[in-house]
């Protein structure tokens, strides 16, 4: 017999004799092979769990930074609304004055922040309402204006982006109720 063809044995602990037949193996062998694919799925669907976490970690992080930012802003728009206040009531004012032209640039100062920071005012009057832009405060009926354009703004609404960070608080007009002939 060569050894090829003998059955290969090994003596164990207890002098048993052990025979490995090379089907026995080969089958070991597709099991470990088996094993080895599960094992790497497992492994590459963990790691795809990790990214996915991170990516999500970090989209929230961005949203938390973001909405910090509009509240931040928020509070420089109110200051923004108090110069623009104060000017307008000083109207009738020398404009001349060294405070007025302070205050002035102060404010544009604020709006230059505003806007090196991504924020835009939302233009309102003369424009159709969009509820998405404008809060309407005040509904005039009017035959001067179409039935929905905003005739006044009494605050400024802000963006950043597509997003509405304050709306405009706005009057918008409506149709002029028809009275019937003959009536006051």
């Amino acid at each position: 017999m060569n050894k090829k063809d003998k059955k290969s044995t090994k003596k164990s602990a207890g002098n048993q004799i052990k025979t490995h037949e090379p089907e026995n193996d080969m089958g070991k062998c597709e099991k470990l092979k088996n094993d080895y694919e599960k094992i790497q799925n497992i492994a590459a669907r963990a790691q795809a769990d990790l990214v996915n976490y991170r990516n999500q970690v970090q989209n929230e992080n961005l949203e938390i930074r973001s909405k910090a930012e509009q509240r931040i802003m928020l509070k420089f728009i109110d200051v923004i609304d108090q110069f623009e206040k104060a000017i307008e009531a000083v109207e009738n004012a020398d404009h001349n004055k060294k405070w007025f032209k302070g205050i002035q640039a102060i404010y544009r100062n604020f709006e230059n922040v505003l806007s090196n920071e991504g924020f835009s005012r939302i233009e309102s009057e003369g424009s159709v309402f969009d509820p998405r832009l404008h809060e309407a405060i005040v509904n005039t009926p009017t035959d001067e204006f179409d039935s929905g354009t905003v005739i006044k703004e009494f605050s400024r609404g802000y963006m950043k982006k597509e997003n509405v960070v304050r709306p405009s608080m706005v009057e918008i007009a409506t149709e002029k109720k028809k009275q019937p002939d003959g009536e006051i």
